[in-house]
């Protein structure tokens, strides 16, 4: 049957009084039943195109509006897909697309939506087993190695919480000074108060541009994943530091067994001796701090006020004299440490009180 308007709006216009007692009603129902023979067969066609772009008026294929029926029942669009070939039940494309996608055309591909282009969701997304991004070769060219800078750890992440559709709508500026735009049926989100953490597009465009991407109406987006090969790349160099830092370490370290094992330090000025006397009055030397260091360190240290003399010695892992320091005050007093004066390495410091050998430490240079 072919209807054809003559006048008013629509085409065909299909009314269920209300009241009818019936299981199913239909508004307009279509079926092709047992279709064959390679022909295209639609149970609902809606078209609405113009050859020319206008200014004015809307065109919409289908239309569905559902509401106030039983819990899980108000669906505006409904699609099943049956059978054991391989399509989907809702598809769609941006533009004209002939035949279907070459992913689809693979048997027992079956998908409850499939879409060609950009999606847009002003909500959450709910995925029970996870998001898939493609990252196959096959898809990819220019391919080099990623060498991450230090930039990322310029990026200033924040806590915020987002503004509410309501919000958003109502900033939103009328298309005319007489049109105005309608937010009492837009639906508030339960979560709407809840903080989110992330960082805000305009910073990060003046770090890393290529992670920020622009809508049509201006709003930037970021490429969260994107984050992940850097973070993964400065893990391994941060990695590959400390292993060397280890080894550099346990060098020192054996070093330090090899030649001063027996805790003699080459120093005609030093003797080595018991500190009983010295250790009852709470005579104390103290790892530097910070330790290892690049710039500077300071050692702390206890005097009592019996003592006498006081110097504190700078060796080297040979056990030869580099520097001392005299110590005139009592009780608690610290010592400065210059890292400019000495190269990299590993090296010793003694308290010396009354020419005994209190305690000796070792401290770790790095440049």
């Amino acid at each position: 049957m072919q209807v054809t308007n003559t006048s008013g709006y629509n085409g065909l216009s299909v009314s269920t009084p209300s009241g009818v007692s019936t299981q199913s009603a239909y508004g307009i129902f279509g079926t092709v039943t047992n279709s064959t023979g390679g022909s295209i067969n639609r149970g609902v066609y809606g078209s609405v195109y113009s050859s020319t772009a206008a200014e004015s008026g809307q065109a919409i294929g289908v239309t569905g509006i559902a509401g106030n029926c039983s819990d899980g029942y108000n669906l505006g669009v409904f699609g099943n897909l049956l059978g054991t070939k391989s399509g989907a039940s809702v598809f769609g494309t941006v533009g004209t697309y002939f035949g279907p996608p070459a992913d689809l055309k693979i048997a027992s591909v079956q998908y409850a939506g499939y879409f060609v282009g950009n999606v847009k969701i002003t909500g959450s997304i709910w995925a029970a087993s996870g998001t898939i991004t493609g990252s196959d070769e096959k898809i990819k060219k220019d391919i080099t190695m990623l060498d991450s800078s230090d930039n990322i750890f310029k990026l200033m992440p924040k806590q915020y919480r987002l503004k509410s559709p309501k919000e958003l709508l109502s900033e939103q500026k009328p298309a005319s000074d007489t049109a105005k735009v309608v937010i009492d049926n837009t639906p508030e989100s339960k979560d709407a108060n809840k903080y989110h953490y992330g960082f805000l597009a305009q910073d990060l465009q003046l770090v890393y541009p290529d992670l920020v991407y622009t809508s049509a109406d201006g709003t930037l987006g970021i490429d969260y994943q994107g984050f992940i090969p850097m973070i993964i790349d400065q893990l391994q160099k941060m990695k590959q530091t400390l292993n060397e830092k280890d080894d550099q370490i346990a060098a020192l370290e054996s070093g330090l067994e090899k030649c001063c094992g027996s805790s003699s330090l080459k120093s005609a000025s030093i003797t080595t001796g018991t500190t009983t006397d010295l250790t009852e009055t709470k005579v104390r030397l103290d790892q530097n701090i910070p330790n290892p260091f690049s710039q500077e360190t300071k050692i702390g240290c206890f005097i009592p006020e019996t003592s006498g003399n006081s110097v504190l010695y700078i060796y080297n892992m040979n056990g030869t004299q580099l520097q001392q320091y005299s110590i005139n005050g009592k009780g608690k007093q610290s010592v400065t440490i210059n890292g400019n004066s000495f190269q990299a390495g590993m090296y010793l410091y003694a308290l010396v009180i009354d020419g005994k050998e209190v305690d000796t430490k070792r401290m770790i240079l790095t440049k």
